[in-house]
């Protein structure tokens, strides 16, 4: 009873069960500790220290989602690079049409979260960059569109970059999710149910997930497989005499 409670406890506080490993781990944390520090250096080039801060705080979240999690639908580049981007537009002309404050902030990410929807480029540090761009500080103001170009499309770059040559340096890490080959190799499997399907799911049950269908896809088929093997695991362990009784299906009236 008490073990079911915990179990139940965690599942509403929303914890998860981490299976991976601690190589995984290790490696998650070194390679974003390497991209947060090329971001710090190509910010503090055009930036006051503490403005520099913000940019980081901003961009460095997304190493959590590049490198810990670079197969979700949120690190992909299109989400990573449109999201900065456009969130760092809107924050930007928020900013000179209305000045500095948390309600303009509050404004420019409440926008730029929409927009991101309808660009099909979702990515939750997007809403810091846009609240940077109003709060960030006098340099960036100062910088007004130019804010754009550098240290945003530097520090961008960059990222893109560590996160590709990096990821792909693991064979389980590929980057972007495109090039795993064991999702590209299930498209041309036969499926109890098809990509549209799942697609069809999520529309209907109106959800955002951060994992695509052909990964959900993938996982399926996957942890299909698994059971299989070990079902037959199972049969073969079992003695030679039970294996050849009969299977019996009982018919309802």
């Amino acid at each position: 009873m008490f073990i079911s409670f915990c179990r139940n406890t965690a599942r509403f506080i929303g914890i998860e069960t981490n299976k991976t490993s601690h190589i995984e781990r290790f490696i998650s944390g070194m390679t974003a500790f390497i991209a947060l520090l090329s971001v710090f250096y190509f910010s503090s080039l055009f930036l006051s220290l503490p403005d520099s801060f913000m940019v980081v705080s901003s961009i460095g979240a997304s190493a959590v989602l590049l490198f810990a999690v670079p197969h979700g639908a949120f690190s992909q580049p299109w989400p990573f690079f449109t999201g900065h981007f456009i969130s760092a537009c809107i924050g930007i002309a928020c900013y000179q049409a209305f000045g500095a404050s948390l309600m303009v902030g509050a404004i420019a990410v409440g926008v730029s979260i929409i927009v991101m929807h309808y660009l099909r480029c979702l990515h939750p540090p997007g809403g810091s960059t846009a609240l940077s761009c109003v709060i960030g500080g006098e340099s960036i103001h100062a910088m007004g569109y130019e804010f754009l170009l550098y240290p945003l499309l530097f520090n961008l770059l960059a990222m893109l970059i560590l996160a590709f040559v990096i990821n792909n340096s693991f064979y389980w890490r590929r980057y972007p999710s495109f090039l795993n080959t064991a999702v590209l190799h299930d498209k041309h499997e036969k499926h109890w149910f098809e990509l549209e399907d799942l697609y069809g799911v999520l529309e209907k049950e109106d959800i955002f997930i951060d994992a695509s269908a052909e990964e959900l896809m993938h996982i399926y088929n996957a942890s299909r497989e698994r059971a299989k093997a070990r079902q037959k695991s199972f049969i073969s362990r079992l003695p030679s005499k039970v294996r050849r009784l009969p299977i019996r299906i009982k018919r309802g009236g």
